[in-house]
């Protein structure tokens, strides 16, 4: 057995929206983290094809952002927050504080956004009918997986706020792994709260992306007393 499976285990053990470890803690964990994982940030990609150690936070449905200067890494549950935006929050000096919220309210709302989609699957695209939601492959965890009218795989991506350029990015993994299995090219929908006129641009060499912004409505009601 890999000495990395105590860091799945460990993660395993947390419910935040995010668990820091320093490297210092992470050299207990697994008896030691190689010279490379100080040295260089690509060993903390979070891809088990180029990283095969990578398996072992992803398998406890985790993404890793490390700070080589700092020798922390953040490991963030739910695919649905960008290791990106982790990263650059890291940098930007914000607090642990602030971190918890921003993470907290980012997945609130994608669960959020998830659950009325998987409610008014129609609303989004008659026919569509779900297959599967959170579902982990070697590239990623997938927010929905549908078929449409015509038997068709749909890949369904959600954002909280503007989606971010790693989207398309994302999108390109699951479409690619997906048409590599099943040797068919599957739809792909990507839903957020705006779109940058760069990532339109981005979005175009995706054949058959489709981009679909939500809106958010609130309802007021008396509250009681």
């Amino acid at each position: 057995m890999s000495r990395y499976a105590a860091l799945t285990a460990e993660l395993l053990k947390h419910d935040e929206s995010f668990v820091t470890f320093s490297f210092d803690e992470l050299d207990a964990i697994v008896g030691g983290l190689p010279q490379s994982a100080h040295a260089w940030g690509a060993w903390w990609t979070n891809s088990i094809r180029s990283r095969p150690h990578s398996r072992f936070w992803l398998d406890a449905g985790r993404r890793v952002s490390a700070d080589l200067f700092k020798k922390v890494a953040v490991f963030a549950l739910d695919a649905s927050i960008e290791a990106e935006e982790i990263a650059e929050a890291l940098v930007d000096g914000v607090t642990p504080e602030a971190l918890t919220e921003y993470v907290s309210n980012s997945l609130s709302l994608e669960r959020d956004l998830e659950d009325q989609i998987v409610n008014h699957l129609d609303v989004l695209e008659p026919g569509l009918t779900l297959i599967s939601r959170q579902e982990t492959i070697e590239v990623g965890r997938l927010d929905l997986l549908a078929k449409d009218r015509e038997g068709r795989v749909v890949i369904i991506e959600l954002k909280a706020g503007e989606a971010k350029d790693a989207a398309i990015g994302q999108i390109a993994r699951y479409i690619g792994w997906y048409a590599h299995r099943d040797g068919k090219t599957p739809r792909a929908m990507l839903v957020a709260g705006a779109f940058s006129e760069q990532l339109r641009y981005s979005a175009k060499a995706i054949p058959g992306l489709r981009l679909v912004t939500y809106r958010v409505q609130f309802k007021f009601e008396d509250a009681a007393i």
